[in-house]
């Protein structure tokens, strides 16, 4: 290969690596958990965070959770409640109910999950709403040990987030 030759593929290549570096940065992640049980009611209860245990652009204070960026995510969420009990689990964007699980759960029916998919705006705020068949506490349990509870996670799917380059 003439050494012209050499030199256009690798401008080429470099083209292409550009173009790789200019693709949607997808990333923001959040897992929040409690540190105590938190009673819930028939009535339903909105569920307050109290540690997160990991994250990445996406902020939280309490019970609400603000969306970094416009696109699709993955919210999934896992209790543990120790009795026999349906849940239904409401996903609350901005003030409004705009999804509902069905709060499956194990044989024994003490542990309940719920998963949505949704595409939000930036600056959404989310917060998750549980509604137990009987009045019951939700259960802390860490990651790895059992049934995990009360444990949220979020990831984000699609759409870009704004990254601070002097992080």
């Amino acid at each position: 290969m003439s050494r012209s030759a050499t030199l256009n593929a690798v401008i080429q290549n470099q083209l292409k690596i550009a173009d790789i570096e200019s693709a949607e940065e997808v990333g923001a992640v959040l897992t929040l958990t409690r540190t105590s049980a938190q009673a819930i009611t028939t009535a339903g209860t909105t569920i307050v965070w109290q540690s997160e245990i990991r994250g990445y652009e996406i902020t939280w204070s309490g019970s609400d959770i603000t969306i970094p960026a416009t696109g699709w995510y993955h919210i999934s969420v896992a209790l543990q409640h120790g009795s026999l009990n349906d849940m239904l689990i409401r996903m609350n964007v901005n003030g409004a109910n705009v999804q509902f699980a069905p709060g499956i759960g194990d044989v024994n029916r003490d542990v309940s999950s719920g998963h949505f998919m949704r595409h939000f705006t930036e600056d959404d705020v989310v917060q998750i709403n549980v509604v137990p068949s009987a009045n019951v506490n939700i259960n802390v349990i860490a990651e790895n040990s059992g049934a995990e509870s009360p444990i949220l996670n979020i990831v984000q799917l699609s759409g870009e987030v704004d990254v601070d380059e002097d992080v």
